[in-house]
């Protein structure tokens, strides 16, 4: 179960809205640093999985962070190295001291709740400029994670519908419930029931998850209406009426 629910988040990795880079952050990582860094996350990677020898990566890439000499290494592995195995994305943030490489803050999605954190790791960190500007004093708490149905995800068959509540045995006065539906997006309306700021560019999306079809990009610093809710923290904003939908992770209300 727990490899599953890493699977499906992985789904929603290859769908998320990439930040855009900041406007005063360098465009390149030097050469030397960059491989210093991966060197680094290797390492954290292996003493993680317990291997030793080369790993199986894929779309390693280096990013400056805003917090000066700090970069982050995002990429993906593949745990046993098995065609059959799924590819778990990482996010390795490496701190130098000089040009050593010191303290690594390492996020592995290897579980449900690892996957959740590395989800969040690579919208904040895996872009030029990324990350905040100064140490943290705190860490900070996870906006609510965007909802995933497997079913949905991973099968082109539709969900069999919640049986109906069923009546226990005559004369028991008991009423069995049935199955429990999963909440629904508020209804779209069309008055604003309050406003939300722009944090960086983001998706306006037809439906409120990740594999909606994108409708527009809404500039960062925009200010915008929110006209509904629905589950996993999305939000159904615009400007007079209705747009699309949009994560409540890319928002500041």
């Amino acid at each position: 179960m727990r490899a599953w629910r890493a699977i499906c988040v992985l789904a929603l990795l290859a769908g998320c809205d990439d930040p855009a880079p900041r406007a005063d952050a360098p465009a390149t990582v030097p050469e030397g640093r960059a491989a210093t860094a991966q060197r680094a996350a290797e390492e954290r990677l292996r003493a993680r999985l317990r291997r030793e020898g080369p790993l199986t990566l894929r779309a390693m890439q280096a990013y400056r962070q805003a917090m000066p000499d700090t970069i982050a290494i995002c990429g993906q592995v593949n745990p046993g190295g098995q065609r059959n195995e799924p590819f778990l994305p990482f996010v390795a943030v490496v701190a130098f001291q000089g040009d050593a490489a010191g303290e690594v803050e390492f996020h592995l999605a290897a579980s449900s709740p690892e996957a959740t954190r590395v989800y969040y790791e690579m919208v904040d960190r895996c872009f030029d400029g990324g990350g905040p500007a100064h140490a943290r004093t705190a860490v900070r708490p996870l906006p609510p994670a965007p909802s995933v149905d497997p079913s949905v995800v991973f099968s082109a068959t539709p969900a069999p519908a919640p049986a109906p509540a069923t009546q226990a045995p005559a004369g028991s006065g008991i009423l069995e419930p049935g199955p429990q539906r999963l909440p629904s997006p508020a209804p779209a309306g069309g008055t604003a029931i309050g406003t939300v700021s722009v944090r960086s560019p983001a998706n306006v999306r037809s439906s409120p998850s990740g594999g909606g079809e994108v409708l527009r990009v809404a500039p960062r610093g925009a200010t915008l209406d929110i006209f509904a809710e629905a589950p996993g923290g999305w939000y159904q904003v615009g400007e007079g009426e209705p747009w699309g939908w949009v994560h409540g992770s890319l928002l500041d209300r």
